[in-house]
């Protein structure tokens, strides 16, 4: 691996260590135990938040920065350079409503619920759309869909 590269192998540990933290401390009777209050919200659900939270925001910034790397003239990078950030964002947008719920799910109504669900909804919908577009077009930018330019 060259020094190019190596901050990837970091972001990977960086991930796995949050989602063993999150599954190790989220299981302690002791963090079960520790309430917020009368709100449901337990100190387990809130370690879980931020543990998964940051897993997924350490995923798209590596999408991110592995996107920016890759070459721009090189042909066999292209399909992977335009749709790696959208791929990472349908991740991060799927997987992190049910991560957010960990946090508002004791707080919220039927009403509130139902609310949230479609937002997410709507949410992973878009994700999904601009992943095809990077596809059919060929750049992670929505410019060529309107008329743009492609930015590779």
């Amino acid at each position: 691996m060259t020094e190019r590269w190596v901050w990837l192998l970091r972001y990977v540990v960086v991930i796995v260590l949050a989602l063993v933290l999150a599954a190790a401390l989220g299981e302690m009777e002791l963090f079960k135990a520790t309430k917020l209050g009368k709100t449901g919200l337990n100190a387990a659900r809130l370690v879980q938040f931020l543990s998964y939270g940051g897993a997924l925001a350490v995923l798209w910034f590596m999408a991110q920065r592995t996107a920016a790397l890759l070459p721009s003239g090189d042909q066999r990078w292209n399909v992977l350079k335009s749709i790696l950030l959208p791929l990472a964002t349908l991740i991060v947008v799927a997987s992190g409503q049910a991560v957010l719920l960990l946090v508002l799910g004791p707080l919220m109504s039927k009403l509130w619920q139902q609310a949230y669900n479609w937002v997410a909804i709507g949410a992973i919908i878009a994700a999904a759309v601009w992943l095809v577009a990077a596809l059919f077009t060929g750049s992670a930018s929505l410019a060529p869909l309107f008329g743009g330019r492609h930015s590779r």
